[in-house]
């Protein structure tokens, strides 16, 4: 990629990022909050808060270089839309985005391990990980791992 494609790029993506921010930064302000916990910094929304208000000004400063570098004189065409949409790599971005919110979705309504361990081994099967088996193995051993390590070590209690 040339430095004016890289430009438009950065200019487009910084801009995708800080609305997407905006987006969580919002949700988490609808997080529960558990005053027993002690305070707003022992919430569960706290630190997602924190980490997005940092990618927020990590992209506002893409943004203003992208700028600088003239990366906001963009001409679209149906042409490139199109091209853009059937690119393997936005496919793989949608397909991967659909199998969050499936878990989303799924999270909570049955066990926890059962949940990951499906979310695992679909996106191990999806993804070229390997064949059926070893996803299977890997997804329930990885989701049985990290529900012990909460449950055990943490002591955060798992949906």
């Amino acid at each position: 990629m040339d430095e004016k494609q890289m430009a438009k790029a950065d200019f487009i993506t910084s801009v995708v990022m800080i609305c997407a921010g905006i987006v969580i930064l919002a949700i988490t302000l609808y997080f529960p909050r558990f005053e027993e916990w002690g305070g707003i910094y022992s919430n569960p929304g706290f630190t997602p808060f924190l980490l997005v208000l940092a990618l927020i000004g990590m992209y506002l400063h893409l943004l203003i270089r992208s700028l600088k570098r003239g990366g906001n004189r963009i001409r679209l065409t149906g042409e490139m839309i199109g091209k853009f949409f059937e690119s393997r790599v936005v496919k793989r971005y949608f397909l991967c985005l659909g199998l969050f919110g499936l878990y989303y979705i799924l999270l909570g309504r049955i066990p926890f391990i059962v949940d990951t361990s499906l979310f695992l081994f679909l996106s191990i099967l999806i993804f070229g990980g390997g064949g059926w088996l070893k996803a299977l193995v890997i997804s329930v051993a990885t989701s049985f791992a990290v529900y012990l390590i909460f449950l055990r070590i943490f002591l955060v209690p798992l949906p």
